[in-house]
Formats: structure tokens, C-alpha cells, sequence
């Protein structure tokens, strides 16, 4: 297993139609680093990219819980039910945005964090793998691996990140916009 620490960074190249890959979806349900804006982003070359993050304006889902604060609150357990749940809700409301703009995306990255990957993971499921990246921290990782693998994703990207992937989300989608690859750069 192991793939999330291990994974090589993705190139986007070409899709599989033998188009270069020119649309490309950001998914998650913490924010894409701390000042992008949701919605769509024209670059160079044609190349476009659609964030879709947290809908509350909160860099984590579950700040609209605790509160912005720079360290988790005293007893706060990722496992919990009612940040998962909020989590999960959040996912459901970013994918039904995505949803609206599938037919238009060459490829969709999708953050999977310890609260909201089995939501994530599933509705991923829809897609085909070859059309999924996923970013993923390693809370957890062992699940989230053979989560994908049981939704039969094992095609799908992967790029390890640290906790929330707001800084690696941020660096996939400046490195696409300026480049067309999806590798953050060194």
C-alpha cells in the first residue's frame, strides 16, 4: 500500500482522449490556500481551473464548529461525529457544484482528509480514475487507500500533503495554471 508517501507526482500531459488537458477541477472542503477565490480562473494557453472549496469562506470545514482558531480546541477529535458530519455535508454541496461542470473538465483533484474522505472517496467513485487525482495527508492513509481501491480508483493519482492540503492544493493549482502540469513545484 503506502502509495500516499510514496506517489510520484502527477503530469497531466495529455488526456485520454490525445488532447492536452486544459480544464481541471480543485475540490475540497477546506480552502485552496488562503486568498483564491471559488469559482473559475483563466490562465495562459487556454488552460482554466474551478475551485470548489469550502462554501462557509472558513479555511477548515470545521471552523464553522470551533471557530477560526490556529490550534484545535481542548477535547476536538477529528473522529468525532459531528465534525465528520459537517465535513460530509460540505462535501455534499461541493460536489453537486462540481457536478454542474463535469462535462467541461479534462481532470478533477479532490482533497481526502482523515474527517471527509469516505464521502469524498465515494462520490469520486462516479468518475473514471484516470480522471481523479487525489491529495491526501497521512491521517489515515491505510483507510483512505483501500477506501480508493474498493471504489475501484486504483488508477487515480495520488499526491501526499500535509494536514487540510491547503498549501499542497494551492501549489498543484498555481503549477497548473502557469505550466499545464499538475506537480507542485520543488
Amino acid at each position: 500500500m503506502g502509495r500516499w508517501r510514496t506517489a510520484e507526482y502527477v503530469s497531466l500531459g495529455e488526456s485520454p482522449k490525445g488532447d492536452a488537458m486544459k480544464h481541471v477541477a480543485f475540490l475540497t472542503y477546506n480552502t485552496v490556500g488562503k486568498q483564491l477565490s471559488s469559482g473559475w480562473h483563466d490562465g495562459p494557453d487556454g488552460r482554466r481551473a474551478l475551485l470548489i472549496q469550502n462554501s462557509k469562506g472558513h479555511r477548515f470545514a470545521v471552523d464553522s464548529i470551533i471557530g477560526d482558531r490556529a490550534d484545535p480546541p481542548p477535547g476536538y477529535a477529528r473522529s468525532d461525529g459531528q465534525y465528520v458530519d459537517t465535513v460530509r455535508g460540505e462535501i455534499d454541496i461541493l460536489w453537486g457544484q462540481l457536478q454542474q461542470a463535469l462535462s467541461e473538465l479534462d481532470h478533477v483533484v479532490v482533497y481526502v482528509g482523515s474527517s471527509g474522505s469516505e464521502q469524498a472517496i465515494a462520490l469520486a467513485a462516479h468518475l473514471p480514475a484516470t480522471k481523479v487525482t487525489f491529495v491526501g495527508c497521512d491521517c489515515g492513509d491505510l483507510k483512505k487507500e483501500l477506501l480508493i481501491q474498493s471504489a475501484g480508483l486504483n488508477e487515480a493519482g495520488r499526491v501526499p500533503c500535509e494536514c487540510g492540503g491547503c498549501q499542497t492544493m494551492e501549489r498543484l493549482f498555481t503549477r497548473f495554471m502557469e505550466t499545464g502540469e499538475l506537480h507542485p513545484s520543488s
